[in-house]
């Protein structure tokens, strides 16, 4: 099927080729800056998948059945650039000129959901390919739920172009390994082996044998010439037919020269990162066979060829699948509702954000977090079908494991659950290509210390405005004997600062509940779930007043809610505790206290105290709303924060005179009470440390 789509538009696809490497020397020669070596070493492969290979819609970027591309090796982007433009996507010569220019449609790293066509955001060596396995898993358990019988609505490649940076980043072993354990045989990688890095040929620090590797993850290990268009369709001719017996993904290794087109530079590793003199862009031009070598210009020959390339395969495609598509609908509309239901569940990106408010009045008792979450997402996905996801090998203790559903299997993709292994960083780069695919809401989870192995990938998720969900349970020192390494000190304050995250650290089940729905309601927010391992006290229980829904999520959205304002005499000192999580109750339970004796000031004078409770299940957020701020926590009124963290982020909330009652060293190995104890997160301890912030003391009497 390739090899024969080759033979018939090869001299199209060379003359394509040709225009891609010249835009890409010119791009980045008027840039001064950016990586020129994969648009000529690329060129070949990149115009291979778009124009003899790949169904895609320029017209439709977001077209569902669509093959994905994914430039793992983000920093020859303007390869994708200029495959996109002569493809004809949303991506103009003007913008190819503004190459890594403000505010362009070119940056210097692929951005999605900036530039039409961009699958996602790359860059950091590694999370394209690992992305891509998700959206490969995705292609899969969305197949399993819509295609039906002879129709297939589901039917899609994922292609991704890495490099050897790609593959020494251990984020890309952990991805291909279950990519492998899973037989994705819709995913196949192009590995451009071009022997060279930026500080010299791939040798001083690179001589595993790659093909012996995959082999062992379990993929299918081909062989081709970069630059060889029948060599290239060849490996996906092989693949596809070998894919019938044996299912698994398909490594293809290219060797293949960076650089190919300069006289010059071809081969050497100065070309990987370092724009070419306006000389050697001429010379290269000419080497290549282009008669005018004018800056951005464009034979009108290469636009043809690749509207005739496009034509025999991609538009035929799309226009079929929209006709199949519809009918196919317009039958389940009549005959199978369900099917049809089903559709629009995957297809519909509209989510049940209450499904699970019937468990509000259960949730009042006493509970870990991390158990309440699991009754939350057990609710949601109930009516949620789109929401699926898994643990790194922490399933039991981290409640994320959905029933009446399986777990994905390869072969067999139809469940909800998805065993991820002990492979934290590459789950989060799943999650988000899962995410990024479209069709599903997913979930993803592990201990709240390992978020450090998940960093890149959250902070990926971030930038790229997509709705992953990171459940991070055992979020503080009551982890307990496991110790230090596993007790997360400076975590929740590392990701309250990353941009666009939503991080919730909720007191009870009823801001669990609440935050979950939060979660779910986001369309362009990642969230991060910091949720407890020990059980904690309800707060209707404690102030024996029940919380409306409504208080409780308003507050999540807010960042913050006054938990309880007590009545004291009118004259007593005013002040104001503000806690998240597990030491909500604690400070409740402190102020309770505080609230019902009289203290001593340094010049003797009896003090009554009049206290705010404030839950902070997220105080970044409150630190950011000043009109909210200036509500809960006044300015003029003394306030300290309780949380077993570091202090850092706290400040903002209780001021340049506020105190902050927090970790200052890492855990420690010993049973979680006894811990309490000793950093001195009991009522009693919150108590005293109020009481010294004010230099107050209780009476002698």
């Amino acid at each position: 099927m390739f090899a024969e789509r080759v033979r018939r538009h090869e001299s199209q696809l060379k003359t394509i080729a040709t225009a891609v490497r010249s835009l890409g020397m010119d791009a980045v020669l008027k840039a001064k800056s950016g990586h020129v070596g994969l648009p000529l070493g690329g060129a070949d492969i990149g115009t291979f998948l778009y124009f003899a290979a790949m169904q895609h819609a320029p017209q439709d970027a977001h077209w569902l059945n669509r093959d994905r591309f994914v430039l793992s090796a983000g920093h020859g982007s303007m390869l994708q650039y200029a495959l996109l433009h002569m493809a004809g996507y949303d991506v103009s010569l003007e913008d190819i000129k503004n190459f890594r220019q403000l505010g362009s449609k070119t940056p210097g790293h692929p951005e999605y959901g900036h530039t039409a066509g961009i699958e996602c955001t790359t860059g950091p060596l590694g999370q394209g390919i690992a992305n891509a396995v998700g959206m490969a898993l995705a292609e899969r358990m969305l197949a399993a739920r819509l295609n039906t019988g002879s129709a297939a609505p589901v039917d899609h490649m994922t292609y991704v172009l890495l490099g050897d940076g790609c593959l020494m980043e251990g984020i890309s072993s952990e991805a291909c390994s279950l990519a492998g354990h899973l037989k994705l045989e819709k995913l196949v990688a192009f590995y451009d082996a071009n022997n060279i890095t930026i500080d010299g040929t791939i040798d001083i620090a690179f001589t595993e044998n790659v093909g012996k590797r995959f082999e062992a993850f379990g993929w299918r290990v081909l062989n081709a010439d970069a630059h060889s268009f029948s060599e290239l369709a060849q490996s996906m001719d092989t693949a596809l037919s070998e894919n019938r017996a044996s299912p698994r993904p398909t490594i293809v290794i290219c060797k293949g020269i960076a650089g190919k087109g300069s006289p010059k530079w071809e081969g050497k590793n100065k070309i990987h990162g370092n724009p070419m003199s306006a000389d050697d862009v001429a010379d290269a031009k000419k080497h290549l066979g282009l008669t005018n070598i004018e800056p951005f210009f464009v034979e009108k020959s290469a636009y043809a060829a690749a509207q005739v390339c496009l034509s025999e395969f991609a538009v035929k495609r799309h226009a079929e699948w929209n006709k199949n598509t519809e009918t196919l609908l317009a039958g389940w509309s009549k005959n199978n509702p369900a099917a049809l239901a089903a559709w629009n569940a995957h297809t519909q990106n509209n989510p049940d954000v209450d499904a699970a408010d019937a468990l509000w009045e259960s949730l009042g008792t006493k509970m870990a977090t991390r158990v309440a979450s699991g009754k939350a997402l057990v609710a949601l996905a109930k009516a949620n079908p789109s929401l699926v996801g898994g643990s790194a090998d922490l399933a039991g203790s981290n409640n994320t494991t959905l029933p009446d559903t399986s777990f994905v299997q390869a072969g067999e993709y139809s469940g909800r659950n998805i065993h991820f292994g002990v492979r934290e960083h590459a789950m989060a780069a799943i999650c988000n290509g899962m995410a990024l695919h479209g069709g599903f809401r997913p979930y993803c989870a592990t201990f709240a210390v390992f978020s450090d192995y998940m960093r890149p990938s959250i902070r990926l998720a971030a930038l790229m405005k997509i709705p992953s969900i990171f459940v991070l349970t055992h979020d503080s020192y009551a982890v307990g004997e496991d110790g230090p390494t596993h007790q997360p000190v400076e975590h929740a304050a590392s990701l309250r600062v990353i941009p666009n995250l939503e991080v919730l650290r909720p007191a009870d089940a009823r801001e669990t509940l609440m935050a979950w729905e939060l979660a779910l309601s986001h369309q362009k927010t990642p969230t991060a779930l910091l949720l407890t391992r020990q059980d904690v006290p309800s707060l209707d229980d404690m102030l024996n007043t029940p919380r409306s829904m409504e208080t409780v999520a308003e507050g999540l959205r807010t960042g913050a809610y006054i938990l309880k304002d007590f009545d004291a005499p009118q004259n007593a000192q005013r002040l104001i505790l503000a806690a998240s999580g597990s030491e909500v109750a604690a400070t409740l339970k402190a102020a309770l206290w505080l609230q019902e004796q009289k203290f001593e000031s340094l010049s003797g004078e009896v003090v009554r105290l009049n206290v705010r409770v404030v839950s902070c299940p997220a105080p970044q957020k409150l630190a950011r709303n000043p009109v909210a701020l200036a509500q809960f926590v006044p300015e003029n009124i003394p306030t300290a924060a309780v949380e077993a963290g570091v202090a850092q982020g706290w400040a903002e909330i209780t001021g340049r005179n506020g105190a902050v009652f927090c970790m200052t060293d890492f855990g420690a190995s010993a049973p979680a009470d006894t811990l309490t104890q000793s950093f001195g997160f009991t009522s009693d301890a919150i108590a005293l440390k109020a009481l010294n912030f004010l230099k107050l003391r209780k009476p002698k009497n």
